[in-house]
């Protein structure tokens, strides 16, 4: 049963990052509702390719029937596609079920053992063949690949849930060079909640050597690691860790094959993550069967996802719109080459409240890093108080204009309450002599 639907569009901005490894699209943030989503996953496809492939096409059949009451906005398979690499009858029973992928229901893949020509040399030149990059490149979704002109590893990026992800797929037992690029992406992506699909990783609540090596240099170094999903093991379970940023990562393992029966091949997981509760519900089916897995192994919820929030930042000059206000003592000036924009405010100390006020649309209460641009000079204030209205009442920053001008400087991060008022202020009250500068403020979200 081939997925396809109406394409919808995704936005998209070009990342530049090492030349070792072609980088595609990346989604920006939409300005979407924080709707219900549904990831589904596969596990191990090998005997239902080899043996029983109307199971494989139930699977997939029952994600195209149901892509739109579910809201299903990926499939991950965690690889072994097939049993035996050298049988073209499994790959051509493999893509009768999964069809092409498309911008409606994309797939990704994380090679296994027996997707590859050698598990000692690591080569996937069949897999390629069968679901080769060129494949995927034209979804929105598509990020790049590893190497670049091979489908071995991979990321696309997406947007559901008022939250953007990052998916990367690493073939079986990753190399240092693959889990090197694959930091390179995350890194890259800072702003995305990242999920890890790969094969090998646990055996239930119990981490392999593959998963050991990938959590150590990979997934607990990322402060926007989620998940990791993995097959391999006939098994299921759930380890839950800390990364060393105290970002919570649930890492999720599920497979089900079986050579001598049909049914257990038929099981996949229907993964629903709803952003008011900050929950994912997990539950194990089969559409062949049309039957759960009821088990405390195989239906559960886990709670406290938290994902990264969509990155957002915004600038206010002194002449944004609406967005500033100063009294008749704020003179303007074009004086300074490094100001901001076409001009900046000025005016002398005194001791009395008198605040030049930038007012920003907040759009959710949370963590705001506040950075101030003004020109350097000689004759400015040596201490410029800017004000901050934070969740907590208002924070004073004072800061040597005469220094660091023509740039942004950071003034803290601060919790800051969602709505549009006036959260930075440049006040005149101050004991520094020179003129105090209302030039610019960035106002950038980080948690």
């Amino acid at each position: 049963m081939r997925i396809t639907r109406i394409t919808r569009t995704l936005g998209a901005a070009l990342v530049m990052l090492v030349a070792t490894a072609s980088f595609g699209p990346v989604p920006q943030a939409q300005a979407q509702a924080a709707e219900n989503f549904t990831i589904v996953m596969l596990p191990d496809t090998q005997y239902a390719s080899e043996y029983w492939p109307e199971v494989f096409r139930a699977q997939m059949a029952w994600v195209d029937a149901q892509q739109s009451a579910r809201n299903i906005r990926y499939v991950l398979h965690v690889g072994d596609v097939v049993d035996n690499v050298g049988q073209p009858a499994q790959w051509a029973n493999s893509k009768s079920a999964m069809g092409l992928p498309t911008d409606d229901v994309p797939y990704i893949i994380g090679p296994g053992n027996h997707d590859l020509d050698s598990t000692t040399t690591r080569a996937a030149t069949t897999y390629n063949s069968h679901y080769p990059r060129s494949t995927f490149t034209a979804l929105p979704s598509f990020g790049g690949t590893y190497p670049s002109n091979a489908n071995d590893n991979a990321y696309h990026t997406f947007t559901a849930g008022g939250t953007d992800w990052i998916v990367v797929a690493l073939k079986y037992a990753p190399s240092d060079a693959e889990i090197a690029w694959a930091n390179q992406v995350v890194s890259a992506h800072p702003n995305h909640s990242a999920i890890l699909v790969t094969h090998a990783y646990q055996n239930g609540t119990t981490k392999d050597t593959n998963g050991s090596k990938l959590w150590t240099n990979l997934v607990s170094k990322h402060a926007n690691f989620r998940f990791t999903f993995s097959g391999h093991y006939v098994n299921a379970g759930v380890i839950t860790q800390q990364g060393v940023n105290g970002n919570t990562v649930h890492q999720i393992q599920a497979d089900y094959q079986n050579s001598t029966q049909r049914d257990p091949n038929s099981f996949l997981r229907i993964m629903t993550f709803n952003p008011t509760t900050n929950a994912l519900d997990i539950k194990t089916y089969s559409p062949f069967l049309n039957t759960y897995k009821t088990d405390a192994k195989n239906q559960f919820v886990l709670s406290n996802i938290n994902p990264v929030p969509p990155g957002w930042s915004t600038i206010v000059d002194n002449t944004t719109a609406g967005r500033f206000t100063a009294s008749a003592n704020w003179g303007t000036s074009t004086y300074s080459s490094q100001k901001y924009g076409a001009d900046y405010r000025f005016a002398t100390p005194v001791t009395t409240s008198d605040v030049a006020w930038y007012k920003v649309n907040i759009p959710a209460t949370g963590n705001y890093q506040i950075s101030a641009w003004y020109g350097a000079n000689s004759g400015y204030n040596d201490a410029a108080p800017y004000i901050i209205a934070t969740t907590t009442g208002n924070r004073t920053v004072y800061v040597n204009q005469r220094a660091n001008g023509g740039r942004w400087v950071s003034l803290g991060t601060f919790a800051l309450a969602a709505g549009d008022d006036n959260k930075v202020g440049v006040s005149r009250w101050t004991a520094g002599t020179g003129y105090v500068i209302a030039d610019a403020v960035r106002v950038t979200r980080t948690s």
